[in-house]
């Protein structure tokens, strides 16, 4: 372990814990289940203080939800004088392993504890208030659905909702249109507070949410897109042959072109690449922004190369739907 904990550049407190969840990620995974720890809303507290003293924002204050989609939290819904009780039952009525670096104060986490916490106490701070202040109670049934998805044999990895239907949604049916789309994808809903910040940016040029497994995003007249990070558009496409086609894989979809003299070739986005159109040259980054994409998947669409320059954006790998980008190659001669 001191080894490791050298190699990652963290406390041996914090590569214990990571190990440890690691292992039960792996057990959680070959048998389903979720982890349930024993977190409470003292904890909690510590935490935010932790968190602030190392310089946190806003977000220190949405730490340990009750679900994150792999572990639950079942002591944080116990009000203070209920865990106080608990605590004091499973005291006289079995045997406690303390471990033994909980009392050292060279880590700040005990310091909070041992000096902090009893100062709280004694102003009567409500630990079960404040936790529940910053967190949802009413997703959980959700978050269990939505984990239950997650053995499914097949979800979703990716959703464009049209700018229009955005638009003509009160802001409690956008949630729940998100939700909807996030619990179709295995994934649990979004807090109030991401959500909001969320909405509040899409009044603006451009609206960008990242949680642990999806990004949301939305241009001021695009769609909303709400993309899994596990989704193979993040993935780098590939091209291989079959006789004289060129075939190019990406995002679960193919494109076809004959090519008997292989002058065609796969490529991607670079910064400042033009693409020729009918009336000229075109920026490729304006060609990705007018059709929507979101700028974090630009780098990973598709694009037809002839001869070593760029000839038509693949948009029909993106989805089925889209068109490539001119519809006619226009070869210079």
């Amino acid at each position: 372990m001191p080894n490791l904990s050298f190699k990652l550049k963290k406390g041996l407190e914090e590569t214990g814990r990571l190990v440890r969840y690691h292992e039960l990620k792996k057990i959680s995974k070959k048998i389903p289940s979720i982890i349930l720890t024993g977190h409470h809303c003292k904890d909690y507290t510590e935490s935010i203080f932790l968190h602030l003293t190392r310089g946190g924002g806003k977000k220190s204050f949405y730490t340990l939800p009750p679900f994150d989609g792999e572990r639950f939290l079942p002591l944080v819904f116990l009000e203070d004088q209920e865990l106080n009780e608990l605590y004091q039952f499973v005291s006289a009525n079995m045997r406690i392993f303390e471990d033994e670096s909980n009392g050292d104060p060279i880590y700040k986490r005990n310091r909070i504890r041992m000096e902090l916490i009893p100062i709280l106490e004694r102003e009567k701070w409500n630990f079960f208030k404040t936790y529940w202040n910053f967190h949802d109670r009413s997703q959980l049934n959700l978050q269990f659905d939505g984990f239950s998805n997650q053995s499914q044999s097949y979800a979703p990895h990716l959703f464009r909702i049209p700018h229009d239907t955005w638009v003509s949604l009160n802001l409690s049916a956008k949630k729940e249109l998100i939700d909807f789309h996030l619990k179709l994808m295995g994934m649990y809903p979004l807090y109030k507070s991401g959500f909001e910040n969320f909405h509040l940016q899409s009044e603006g040029e451009r609206a960008f949410l990242e949680n642990k497994n999806c990004y949301l995003y939305k241009s001021k007249f695009g769609d909303l897109f709400i993309i899994d990070k596990k989704s193979p558009a993040f993935k780098k496409a590939i091209s291989n042959r079959e006789g004289q086609i060129l075939v190019i894989e990406w995002n679960q979809n193919r494109f076809k072109i004959n090519d008997p003299d292989m002058k065609y070739s796969l490529g991607s986005w670079h910064h400042g690449q033009k693409i020729q159109i009918r009336s000229g040259n075109k920026e490729i980054s304006e060609c990705m922004r007018e059709n929507g994409v979101p700028f974090f998947l630009r780098s990973y669409i598709p694009i037809l190369y002839f001869e070593n320059e760029p000839i038509q954006i693949l948009f029909s790998l993106f989805s089925k739907n889209e068109k490539n980008y001119p519809k006619r190659i226009y070869l210079e001669r």
